[in-house]
């Protein structure tokens, strides 16, 4: 395998100010995924030892250095209210087969409530967002958020980026407001409530603006942009709900100095063929998927009809990759590297690397990218 003696967030630097840096194969991972025990690769402790609320940095990290690709980082920081009334109490109580959460944020308009149940899977007893007056008592909450304290970020960010050092770049999850409504509901609440729902989104629309001012100061270097595909939003509801504030954050982001990585795992062919991410225009784009996981009839496709400013980042099956031989991973590989000759791309997959998968595949899927 043909390892590169530049620093992973040197590389990454020059790959995305437009460089020639030779392949880059970078999957999705958020964790420890490989058939074999977890260890620390690297000389010296562990930045983030167990216990620590980011650990799952470490875990990111060693599977880097394992299995040699180009690594982006996903981390987290919370955001307090100077309010101490903001902060969410949360009661557990054990039931049969396992626990029952109660998450309570008191309002002047009444208790905002979540109830989750917790056995084998997670259950969501009732939302957070059930009625007309749960939206009103959310835009209070979020109102009250804007006025937070932003040292404790910063600081815990910076103590990420320096555990994480040269070893590549670091991202956060964000996405637009809309992410925040009641899924289950949210087309029936916005019919019928849509003053209530806007009013919502209009609020955290502030706060995420802010914020994110606040995550390039702690030290984040890009995005993670989660937005759904057609397999949940329509193409109307992604350009009256999404591409305004889309196009804004990220705006906002890049002036910022920061790059960002979207992510659609769904269904992108109507968006693709309409320009939608032409106009957003992220840095990287993923994850380019076709049937069964999208519907885009090919990676080429794709790649000829998105602004070539866009890198694209996948697309490996995560099946293949998880149940498939070492040389049905390079021919995966190989179809990639030939659908996108003449394009930036990104070896990936398509989604988040799954838990088991062998090393051999995952380190035949490294040297075949790297050839």
């Amino acid at each position: 395998m043909t390892k590169s003696s530049v620093p992973a967030r040197e590389k990454w630097r020059a790959f995305l100010a437009g460089k020639d840096v030779g392949p880059m194969v970078s999957p999705l991972c958020d964790n420890w995924s490989l058939d074999i025990p977890y260890r620390w690769p690297y000389d010296g402790p562990e930045p983030f030892p167990a216990g620590d609320l980011n650990h799952a940095l470490c875990e990111q990290m060693a599977m880097a250095k394992v299995c040699g690709w180009d690594p982006t980082f996903l981390g987290a920081v919370g955001f307090t209210p100077r309010n101490r009334d903001l902060q969410v109490q949360t009661q557990v109580e054990k039931i049969e087969g396992g626990t029952r959460s109660e998450h309570r944020t008191p309002t002047p308009y009444g208790d905002l409530t979540q109830i989750v149940e917790q056995k084998k899977t997670q259950h969501v007893v009732k939302q957070e967002l059930a009625t007309q007056e749960d939206y009103r008592r959310k835009t209070w909450v979020l109102r009250g958020e804007l006025d937070y304290d932003e040292d404790a970020p910063i600081a815990e960010g910076l103590r990420l980026a320096q555990g994480i050092g040269d070893r590549g770049v670091l991202g956060t999850w964000f996405g637009p407001p809309y992410g925040l409504l009641n899924h289950d509901e949210m087309f029936y609440h916005m019919a019928d409530w849509p003053d209530a729902c806007l009013e919502m989104m209009e609020a955290y629309r502030a706060l995420e603006l802010k914020r994110l001012r606040t995550l390039r100061k702690a030290g984040f270097d890009y995005l993670f942009y989660i937005v759904e595909g057609t397999e949940w939003l329509s193409p109307e509801f992604l350009e009256q709900h999404v591409l305004p504030d889309a196009i804004e954050q990220i705006r906002l982001w890049r002036e910022l100095g920061g790059f960002v990585l979207w992510h659609t795992c769904g269904k992108g062919k109507a968006m693709v063929e309409s320009g939608f991410y032409n106009k957003c225009l992220p840095e990287i784009f993923e994850t380019c998927s076709e049937p069964p996981v999208g519907n885009l009839p090919s990676l080429k496709w794709a790649r000829e009809r998105l602004d070539r400013r866009i890198a694209t980042k996948g697309n490996v099956p995560l099946n293949v990759l998880l149940n498939g031989t070492p040389e049905q991973v390079r021919d995966q590989v190989r179809r990639i590297r030939q659908e996108t000759a003449g394009y930036r791309h990104i070896v990936g997959l398509t989604d988040d690397i799954l838990a088991n998968t062998p090393l051999a595949n995952a380190l035949a899927f490294v040297e075949e990218a790297r050839r």
